[in-house]
């Protein structure tokens, strides 16, 4: 159980109680995961310790800590005011709209404030044996894009490279951590392209986004091509070097949006800032996309322990796109790069 640690960084927050809803932080904090569904769960941290608030539907082998049952008919918010020693309650960002105007019909009094800071902080520093499954992930999708590569000949589908992808990671790791972005030609445009029935032809330009789930932690990488001859060799060289010079200034103590700058700059020295439509990364863990945004508007600092992605793209519509996209390590004096699959201008032959 992690309790103690959010007990710690609660303390350092200035977060009294804590109500947290997300069924994903309350496996990652005591290592039970429920599937819920519509229905509220809820756990509770105040005054040195924890109470889990769950349907009777729901069995648990939770020790060491206080569970509140309730039924169907019952109203489990009631329980919760029931358990609050203050009127100040910090939740989690995903609290339901429901649940919370449930809360505060029971208790007019109560102050709402957000709380997730005091989970993500701990959250996205990243353990030594969390930091090991995680290479393991990418080292997974290493070797896949290597596969993915050899796969793309004239005439294959987006869709067909992208039930490729997922039978692969299915047989080598325990499935995608997100439905990968298979693209061709003037559909590289959009950044979240859904694969589609386009058919792979020369001269066509190729974004491959993609990652797995190994042992619960995720992996994700892109990478772009160009089938037969080269596509726009200028436009991929800004972007490669904007994933370089973003990954050069990873150390701790560093603000995320500096280095989401150090990306974008390059990028708009070259004309093509207005093209350049998202943020620079996001965090990755048990979840493909965790705090903390590279974005920015981000004024978190980066720390040793944190993983989170750089990848900048070039997208001109109508005609094509490029996005390179590596996940970095903050080690102790800069970055580890866990992805290693090459990222020079390969036109597949």
């Amino acid at each position: 159980m992690r309790i103690h640690e959010l007990l710690k960084s609660m303390h350092e927050t200035g977060v009294k109680r804590l109500l947290i809803n997300d069924t994903k932080q309350i496996d990652y904090l005591i290592g039970e995961l429920f599937h819920v569904s519509e229905r509220f769960i809820g756990l509770l941290v105040q005054d040195g310790k924890a109470t889990l608030f769950l349907n009777q539907l729901f069995p648990t082998t939770v020790k060491n800590m206080d569970v509140v049952r309730f039924h169907d008919i019952d109203d489990p918010l009631k329980h919760v005011i029931a358990h609050l020693s203050g009127n100040e309650l910090w939740v989690d960002r995903n609290l339901a709209s429901g649940f919370l105007i449930k809360l505060l019909k029971h208790n007019p009094a109560l102050v709402i404030d957000d709380g997730s800071y005091a989970i993500d902080r701990i959250r996205a520093k990243k353990t030594i044996a969390e930091q090991d499954k995680m290479r393991v992930a990418s080292e997974i999708n290493d070797s896949v894009m290597a596969e993915v590569r050899d796969y793309l000949k004239i005439g294959v589908t987006e869709s067909a490279v992208a039930a490729f992808i997922t039978q692969r990671f299915a047989a080598l790791a325990d499935g995608v951590s997100f439905s990968a972005i298979v693209a061709f030609g003037d559909h590289t445009a959009d950044p979240h392209a859904e694969s589609g029935n386009r058919r792979l032809e020369e001269g066509m330009p190729i974004i491959i986004d993609m990652g797995c789930v190994k042992d619960g932690y995720c992996s994700d990488m892109t990478r772009s091509f160009a089938f037969k001859k080269a596509w726009d060799p200028i436009i991929y060289e800004i972007v490669r070097q904007a994933n370089e010079a973003a990954i050069a200034v990873v150390k701790p103590g560093v603000r995320l949006s500096d280095i989401d700058t150090a990306a974008r700059s390059i990028i708009e020295e070259a004309g093509y800032g207005k093209q350049f439509i998202h943020r620079l990364g996001h965090g990755i863990g048990r979840d493909v996309h965790e705090p903390f945004d590279v974005s920015a508007m981000s004024e978190i600092i980066a720390f040793e322990g944190m993983c989170f992605s750089i990848e900048p793209g070039i997208y001109i519509e109508g005609q094509g796109g490029v996005r390179i996209e590596d996940l970095v390590l903050v080690t102790k004096s800069g970055c580890e790069v866990l992805n290693h699959y090459p990222k020079d201008n390969a036109v597949i032959k």
